[in-house]
């Protein structure tokens, strides 16, 4: 498939991760953040602002306008990630790491771990659970502590060692960020820094690092700024869009 973005070691791909998978290959780390199967057609918009167990109104009006009201059935949805995840580890290198930032939810009043997901990843090995603090909460009214933290699952693909900078080691496994301003017109942004603190620490100069969805191309502008190849695949186009204008602008220090 022809790339829409290709530049100096970064690619986008529109399209469905499933479809593209198979034709690349030689990932060393693969950073992502898939669709939380928890917002938009979920929440009711109301003319008041409020909804449901949150109360930000104009966002969720966001998430339904930006194709992220994802309502999938749960078993379907879980089905799914794994099916990509297989297809990630045959994408990569002996070893690879990846590196999977999801949420805890409620369904039914029982909660969802992200790792109830990742443990039916065939191939890949847990290594760690790092949990994102994003300093702030916007659920007050769901009959628990507000949550304010998501999780990144750290794997290792199953028939390798996987690399480990030590320098990194300093960073703990709590990471402390706030989620960045609503500048690139994606609904859930990550900041640059996530990205950029699994890279550094997994990989070396040159790899290759995949984003299979790349949103608003966060994980690619972190892999350029620290000197590595990117492959994202989006399959949302005004996404690619923004990821492809935010590439082409100058590498910035982290």
């Amino acid at each position: 498939m022809t790339p829409y973005y290709e530049h100096a070691g970064i690619t986008i791909y529109h399209g469905d991760c499933r479809e593209l998978l198979p034709t690349i290959s030689g990932v060393n780390c693969t950073v992502t953040s898939p669709p939380y199967n928890t917002l938009g057609a979920r929440v009711p918009i109301k003319p008041s602002g409020g909804f449901g167990s949150q109360r930000l109104g104009g966002w969720v009006k966001n998430l339904h306008r930006d194709g992220y009201a994802d309502d999938m059935d749960e078993t379907a949805y879980a089905e799914w990630q794994a099916a990509i995840a297989v297809l990630v580890r045959e994408s990569s290198v002996p070893g690879a790491s990846f590196f999977y930032n999801h949420k805890q939810r409620s369904r039914n009043g029982r909660t969802i771990h992200p790792i109830q997901i990742t443990d039916t990843f065939k191939g890949w090995t847990l290594r760690q659970e790092l949990v994102w603090d994003r300093g702030g909460a916007v659920q007050f009214n769901a009959r628990m502590f507000a949550p304010c933290d998501e999780r990144i699952v750290w794997m290792f693909r199953d028939d390798g060692e996987f690399i480990w900078n030590q320098e990194y080691a300093v960073d703990l496994s709590i990471w402390r960020m706030s989620p960045p301003k609503d500048e690139t017109g994606h609904p859930c942004p990550y900041p640059e820094t996530l990205p950029a603190r699994c890279i550094g620490a997994t990989t070396a100069p040159g790899d290759l690092i995949l984003d299979v969805f790349a949103g608003a191309g966060t994980t690619l502008l972190a892999s350029k700024n620290l000197g590595r190849k990117a492959i994202g695949i989006e399959i949302e186009e005004r996404y690619c869009e923004i990821a492809a204008k935010r590439l082409s602008q100058e590498v910035l220090a982290l």
